[in-house]
């Protein structure tokens, strides 16, 4: 009798906590304002927490990739504080994106000065299979003077929540990057060019 009537108040509570669960998930606007909100404070740490694990993967998997194509290590010192490969692939790929970030974004002078004028207000959200896309407005003060813009995030699903995808500038930047490391070992792999013949001696006309 015991066994059953704890077995009924364990049933009873996980009724309960299961919809307590579901309203605690966050819902795809409120992901995109903690987002936008890092991104201001420049939280690079609590921003790079909110990208989905893939999207991370992504972008360490193209630095690796040109840090092993290359023997130079002044871009990984200045973007990783790191000094060769091996250590690039020691770091995790929400280290790589937050250092990556910090020191792109992070450092542009005119990307400090909009982030710090910008506001956004999220509008609401289309899905589409385990992505949803995020409109937005943002309204910023630069150079050119003030700035009203409605753009678009987009997210997908990573376990019962909502991550943000990479930009399609920073896909761009992937593309490139394991473009420019098969360049490179295409380049080793090519076999020598064979030493130019020497010019023939160049006789004056006789005259």
């Amino acid at each position: 009798m015991k066994t059953m009537k704890w077995a009924f108040l364990a049933s009873a509570l996980m009724m309960i906590a299961m919809p307590l669960a579901a309203a605690a998930q966050e819902t795809p606007e409120q992901v995109a304002e903690r987002y936008l909100s890092t991104m201001k404070a420049r939280n690079w740490a609590a921003n790079a927490a909110l990208v989905h694990p893939e999207e991370l993967d992504s972008i360490k998997a193209a630095f690796v990739d040109v840090a092993r194509s290359d023997t130079s290590t002044a871009g990984l010192r200045a973007l990783f504080n790191v000094s060769t490969a091996r250590e690039l692939e020691a770091l995790s790929p929400v280290q790589v994106y937050e250092r990556f970030v910090a020191s792109t974004v992070g450092q542009q002078a005119e990307m400090t000065q909009f982030l710090a004028s910008a506001t956004f207000k999220v509008l609401g959200h289309v899905a589409e299979g385990d992505s949803v896309y995020v409109v937005y407005r943002v309204s910023a003060t630069g150079a050119g003077g003030p700035m009203t813009q409605v753009t678009v995030m987009s997210l997908r699903r990573s376990g019962a929540g909502w991550k943000t995808r990479l930009t399609d500038e920073l896909r761009g930047t992937i593309a490139a990057l394991h473009a420019q490391a098969a360049q490179r070992r295409a380049e080793r792999a090519a076999p020598p060019r064979p030493a130019p013949l020497p010019a023939p001696p160049v006789v004056p006309p006789r005259p």
